[in-house]
């Protein structure tokens, strides 16, 4: 082979390998292409093509959440999951991280995404592409299952919590009186469940968020009682993270948080797993899933227990704030009502407010075990 003829064939290989590579970057970008109709709406932000989130979501009917406390969107078809923030430059795409070339950007309350991320990552939610045959299912543990909770006792040892009328009954005390309940009643339908503090000892709040995060649980309850400057109020309550409903839920919110002053830090960081943009990404999706945990628990209580139930509120405890798991805050009536405080300090009436809420995490359970992770389409 002649020097001449070796540099040609060198020159052929080179020029295949880059018409490969070439064909294999069109084959990405046109992996999906936005339907004609929508091009019109493509507008121009920074000197790049973007296009509405909620208008792309209902064109192609695929189920879309936004979330304005955190400005982040949950778009989700079957077992394909997209969230974005407003902002980012950076998606969650089925709990995996992606770069976007450009970020979110937020424009009349409204969320745009780049033309280029829509290319690369819509196609499995669309779902143009013919259907695979189905796969046998082979029996297993399932994706989405609830196997560990942690039980959350408010408050203890130096931190009282809340006191009844007559002086008799702390917080502290009946908080773990009724968490010890659910956890046994839990743990007989065999599921593993992990106490943030079992017996009469002072847990810093950013303490309690760590042990959640680290332990691997698919839920985190947080176990209160309730009380107010109006004597008159009672009843249980179920809290998720949002911004406070009303002057009651920040008023009690305040007080739930104050508990920070007694460990010497008013601050902690959020989840070392996560960063701050993804711990907000992520934040979302678990605050739809709290929200119905919440609403689960409410029911039952309000099905199975004599007890007033003001239902389903938020407000921005710092241990739902700072859990990155489904989180709620129940609060099981108000000390500073002298009836309802009776009712609290009988054992019987506390296995009866444990069976309530235990009920209402299996419910959850069940119906979130029949999805896949709340993705409804």
């Amino acid at each position: 082979m002649n020097k001449r003829y070796y540099t040609y064939f060198r020159l052929i290989i080179l020029i295949s390998c880059i018409a490969v590579t070439l064909a294999g970057c069109a084959a990405q970008g046109s992996y999906f292409r936005i339907d004609t109709s929508l091009q019109k709406e493509v507008r121009a932000f920074n000197g790049g093509e973007y296009i509405s989130l909620a208008r792309l979501s209902d064109f192609y009917s695929l189920d879309y959440k936004y979330d304005t406390f955190t400005q982040t969107a949950l778009i989700s078809k079957a077992s394909t999951k997209l969230v974005v923030r407003a902002g980012s430059d950076r998606a969650l795409v089925n709990r995996a991280v992606v770069k976007i070339d450009r970020p979110v950007v937020l424009s009349g309350n409204a969320l745009f995404v780049p033309l280029t991320f829509v290319k690369t990552y819509f196609g499995p939610l669309v779902s143009y592409l013919p259907p695979r045959r189905p796969v046998p299912q082979v029996e297993g543990p399932k994706r989405f299952s609830i196997k560990t909770i942690v039980l959350d006792p408010g408050h203890g040892g130096n931190d009282p919590g809340a006191i009844g009328r007559r002086g008799h009954s702390k917080e502290k005390d009946l908080t773990l009186q009724l968490t010890r309940k659910i956890k046994e009643l839990l743990e007989n339908e065999g599921l593993r469940v992990i106490m943030t503090r079992d017996k009469d000892v002072f847990i810093p709040l950013p303490r309690r968020s760590e042990i959640a995060n680290k332990s691997g649980a698919d839920l985190f309850v947080s176990v209160h009682i309730n009380a107010s400057r109006s004597r008159s109020l009672r009843g249980f309550e179920c809290y998720y993270l949002s911004n406070a409903t009303d002057d009651n839920a920040r008023a009690l919110e305040a007080f739930e948080n104050a508990s920070l002053k007694l460990s010497g830090t008013a601050s902690a960081e959020r989840s070392r797993l996560l960063d701050k943009t993804l711990w907000d990404m992520a934040l979302t999706e678990n605050r739809l899933e709290s929200a119905e945990l919440a609403s689960s628990i409410c029911d039952s209580v309000d099905r199975g227990l004599a007890i007033g139930n003001r239902g389903v509120r938020s407000a921005r405890f710092y241990v739902l704030k700072h859990a990155n798991i489904p989180a709620v805050l129940v609060e099981a009536g108000y000390v500073s009502n002298k009836y309802e405080e009776l009712k609290l300090m009988n054992p019987e009436f506390l296995d009866r407010i444990a069976e309530s809420v235990v009920d209402g995490i299996l419910k959850y359970k069940r119906e979130y075990e029949k999805t896949e992770g709340f993705t409804r389409i």
